[in-house]
Formats: C-alpha cells, sequence, structure tokens
C-alpha cells in the first residue's frame, strides 16, 4: 500500500512540474508584447505601437501627370521625366501596362521603388508619322499601391510647319461652266520672321490666277483654334476663270517662302465644274466629286461601267456627242444610239478595262497616273466634258 501511495506521489509530481512548465510558456509566449513594453520607455512604447498598427503598404505620390510641350515643329521628337515618390511602408512596385499609341514610349528606372525612395518614368514621344495640329498621348503604368492601382502619364501640345496652309486643300465645289470663280487660302507662319511668299507656280495659266497679300489673325483664327499662335499670316486669292471641259479638275501649286526650315509650300486645288443643260451619271459615279469609279480589273476578269450623259433643254434633241481623248489608251470606251424624247437626250457611255490591262492602280487625285475620258459635244456652254477614272488592276 505505502508503494503505491509512493509511485502515485512522483508521478503526480512530475505531471505537476511539466503542466506548470507548460502554463508558464502559453502565459508567456500570450503576453510578451505586453511585459516587453512595460520594461520600455515611453518613446519606445510609442514607436512600438506605431510600427504594429501601421498596414506595410506601397504608396505612390506624383505631383505632375500631364505635361504640356507647347508648340513643336511637325516630324520631331521629344521626351519628360515624370517622377512617382513611394511614401508608403513596403516596396512599391511600377509595370507599364499599356500605351495609347505606338508613337510613344515609357522607360520605369527602378520599377521596384523601396520606401522613401523615387522612381523615373522618362516619357518619349515621336512625331514622325504626326499630323499637325493638336498631340496627345501616353501610358498606363500599373502599381501595387491599393489605393493608386493605375496611373496616367500623358504629353499634349501642339505639332506644326513653319507655314501652315489652310483649307490644306481648297476646294471649287460645283462650278457652272462659262462662270468665274475665286476662293481664299490663307498661310500661317509660326517663326518670329514675317511670312513672306515668293515665286508662285502652277501649270494652267489659262484657267487659274494667284494673288497674296499680308493679312492678320482673324476671329474664327482665335476661337481655339492653333492657328491663334502663328506669328503672320498672309492671304491668297485663287481665280478660276471660264473655259474648263465639265468634270473635276486638280492643279498643284507650288509658292516660295522666306523660311529656310520650309523653302517651299505646296498645295492642290480641285474641284468641279457642273453644266445646266449637260449632266452625268451612273454606276460609279460620284455627283459630288466628278469621278467615275471602275472597280477592280485584272485576274481574268475586266471592270466595266455604262454612263449616263445627258442634254436638257430646248436644244438637247439636236445634241451630238463623240469620245476625243482616252487616257490611258488600252481603255476601251463605246457610245450607244441616243435615247429619250423631247427636252431629254441621253447618251449612253461605257468604260471598260480590260482583263489584260497592266497591272496597277488609278487614282484621281493621287500621286500615281491620271486616267480620264474626254468627250466633245456641240453645246456651246460647254463644248467639252472630261470624266476622271479611278480603278486597279491587280496582279495576273
Amino acid at each position: 500500500m505505502a508503494r503505491t501511495l509512493l509511485i502515485a506521489f512522483l508521478v503526480s509530481t512530475v505531471l505537476g512540474v511539466f503542466l506548470g512548465f507548460g502554463t508558464a510558456h502559453s502565459f508567456l509566449s500570450v503576453n510578451a508584447w505586453q511585459l516587453e513594453s512595460e520594461m520600455k520607455s515611453y518613446e519606445t512604447l510609442a514607436e512600438a505601437i506605431r510600427t504594429r498598427t501601421t498596414n506595410p503598404n506601397a504608396k505612390a505620390l506624383i505631383e505632375e501627370t500631364i505635361h504640356n510641350f507647347g508648340l513643336k515643329d511637325v516630324k520631331s521628337t521629344g521626351s519628360h521625366d515624370f517622377f512617382i515618390r513611394n511614401v508608403g511602408t513596403a516596396d512599391l512596385i511600377l509595370t507599364l501596362d499599356r500605351m495609347t499609341c505606338s508613337c510613344t514610349d515609357i522607360i520605369i528606372t527602378p520599377t521596384r521603388v523601396p520606401p522613401g525612395r523615387t522612381a523615373t518614368c522618362h516619357l518619349q514621344y515621336n512625331a514622325e508619322q504626326a499630323i499637325t495640329g493638336k498631340f496627345s498621348q501616353g501610358g498606363i503604368i500599373r502599381t501595387n499601391d491599393p489605393d493608386n492601382r493605375e496611373i496616367y502619364l500623358s504629353v499634349e501640345g501642339i505639332f506644326t510647319n513653319s507655314v501652315v496652309v489652310q483649307p490644306t486643300a481648297p476646294n471649287f465645289a460645283r462650278v457652272v461652266g462659262g462662270t468665274t470663280r475665286t476662293l481664299n487660302v490663307r498661310f500661317y507662319g509660326f517663326e518670329d520672321e514675317p511670312l513672306q511668299l515668293s515665286a508662285p507656280m502652277w501649270g494652267d495659266r489659262e484657267h487659274f490666277d494667284f494673288h497674296w497679300e499680308p493679312a492678320e489673325l482673324n476671329e474664327s483664327d482665335n476661337d481655339g483654334h492653333y492657328l491663334s499662335l502663328a506669328k503672320s499670316v498672309v492671304e491668297g486669292t485663287i481665280t478660276l476663270k471660264p473655259g474648263l471641259p465639265v468634270g473635276s479638275f486638280r492643279e498643284p501649286f507650288q509658292v516660295g517662302t522666306n523660311y529656310p526650315s520650309q523653302p517651299n509650300v505646296i498645295f492642290t486645288v480641285n474641284g468641279q465644274i457642273v453644266s445646266g443643260n449637260v449632266s452625268i451619271s451612273g454606276q460609279g459615279y460620284n455627283r459630288s466629286t466628278g469621278v467615275a469609279d471602275l472597280g477592280k480589273a485584272g485576274r481574268g476578269r475586266s471592270a466595266a461601267r455604262e454612263l449616263s450623259i445627258q442634254f436638257t433643254g430646248l436644244s438637247a434633241q439636236s445634241a451630238s456627242v463623240q469620245v476625243s481623248a482616252v487616257e490611258p489608251a488600252w481603255l476601251r470606251t463605246e457610245l450607244a444610239p441616243p435615247r429619250g424624247a423631247g427636252p431629254l437626250r441621253i447618251f449612253p457611255l461605257t468604260i471598260e478595262v480590260p482583263e489584260n490591262a497592266p497591272a496597277g492602280g488609278f487614282l484621281f487625285g493621287g500621286d500615281g497616273p491620271q486616267a480620264h475620258v474626254t468627250l466633245e459635244t456641240n453645246d456651246e456652254t460647254m463644248p467639252v466634258l472630261k470624266i476622271p477614272l479611278q480603278f486597279v488592276v491587280e496582279i495576273q
């Protein structure tokens, strides 16, 4: 019996020791920070509290997101540095997500920003493909700042030539044959020296004239338009004289300037001559431009369109028409017998691009070869009709 009691006592003692150590360890583990804080100064305790209660987050601070570079020459390049500072307590991660245009790019250095440090975002822009006028492009940067997941950085401004012509493509719209019309063209100089024009050149001196004189910015220029930044203005007057045939026309002009950066200005005058007695219609014919679109030929197929040459009025029944010129010469044309009665007479005209035509493109107003059909009539007000053509001959 005594031996049993002794064993029980020893077991209880050992278990008590182990339980005591476990309880003490648990107490110290749970209250370690509290016991430690009681042994520290007030300042140390306050700092510990701040550290433990602040979330370890990155925080991006940026004061500038849009940079205006003002006025720049078109085709130029440039750059601007944006700065992103990490004012958080964890590393700030910056990643370039996407750009709004292939003409811009952003280089981020570094992409991982420690607390208190700053990253440089070098935004480059290339305006080689830009046109004159307002420019605004940029890119989106993603961050690990929970309050600022995306940052949009951009540059904006105005690209311009030393000389800008307005309108860029002067147009005489639907001029009645036999009449005179004028059109104003304004030249804006963006250099400090006043713009001066000289040595105008154009081919058709019989039907066009051109004069100019110094001018001033007007109300329309100052209506929120970049032209208001021009330093000087010259206004030209183009005169269209009678005699051009019915149909569309284009006349290139070249004018010299006193700016070495842009010694010549080239622009093209377009328009359309119409007649009250003679009109053209049909598939592929655009009345607003006066151009007939013949479509595509080649690869074993031809392209053909039938147009109608219409005469109206008292002399319609005695009207006549014939093909006088075709360019290129391998185009096929056929005038069918006229039809109609009374004050209307219609001549069907078929124009065909043969299937074996040489490959190439003919686009009215473009820099390539031009195509047209010219007709002669017995109408006193419009003795010549010229129909510009456009079409494509595909490679066999």
